[in-house]
């Protein structure tokens, strides 16, 4: 589905990717994990075409992507579910999700994908008219995640889906993870939690500034990973 050839990114004249290679097949969840400031972020950024590449290719379903825009992305069937959320704060749980489903015109598609939304996050339902940025932190992460299912993505990029949150909404996160691959959505995840991350994906990626530097399916009994990431 995503095939990812040689990306380099700059910021401000400093590389933060160098010829990165990597690929996401349908259906799977993928992982992303490294240190912060390694790469990431800007690794989700580009895919989704908020930051430049400078060279490589990005390949999604065959097209390739360098030079469509953002917006076209989403259509194509990309959704970026970003790291700190950046919901609407000054508008109602309801309406962020409306938001969401922005480039579809499927009226009772929409609202049927609004209630299965409410059903993979109750805490919504019951919250749909109180205004995002009232609610908690955890609750903040399920309307991002659930915001960007509202466009029926293929290829999900979820950034950070647990940082700052409790534990049992962690866990209620990943579950619902694991539900959507069930489902058939595709996700490459980025996750600071190694271990968590490694436990529900298919394969992983470990990236070191700005650099792979292993890959596997069975990372988590790495003993590199171990040592770096998992304690």
């Amino acid at each position: 589905m995503l095939v990812i050839t040689d990306l380099c990114v700059d910021y401000d004249g400093v590389q933060a990717l160098a010829g990165i290679n990597l690929e996401v097949k349908q259906g799977e969840i993928v992982t992303l994990i490294g240190a912060n400031g390694a790469g990431k972020t800007t690794t989700l950024k580009a895919i989704s075409g908020l930051v430049k590449v400078r060279s490589g290719s990005i390949y999604y379903q065959g097209q390739l992507l360098n030079t469509v825009a953002p917006h076209q992305r989403l259509s194509l069937g990309i959704a970026h579910c970003p790291e700190g959320r950046h919901i609407l704060q000054k508008q109602t749980v309801k309406e962020n999700l409306e938001l969401g489903a922005f480039i579809r015109s499927d009226r009772a598609a929409i609202a049927a994908d609004m209630e299965k939304m409410f059903s993979l996050f109750p805490r919504l339902q019951e919250r749909q008219n109180q205004l995002a940025g009232t609610m908690s932190g955890g609750e903040q992460q399920m309307l991002a995640i659930a915001r960007a299912l509202m466009s029926r993505p293929q290829l999900l990029l979820l950034d950070e889906p647990s940082l700052g949150l409790a534990p049992q909404i962690v866990q209620d996160i990943f579950r619902v993870i694991q539900t959507l691959k069930q489902e058939g959505v595709t996700i490459l995840l980025v996750e600071q939690n190694a271990k968590l991350a490694l436990e529900i994906a298919d394969r992983g990626y470990v990236l070191e500034a700005g650099e792979i530097k292993c890959s596997g399916s069975d990372l988590l009994h790495d003993p590199r990973v171990q040592l770096a990431y998992l304690g």
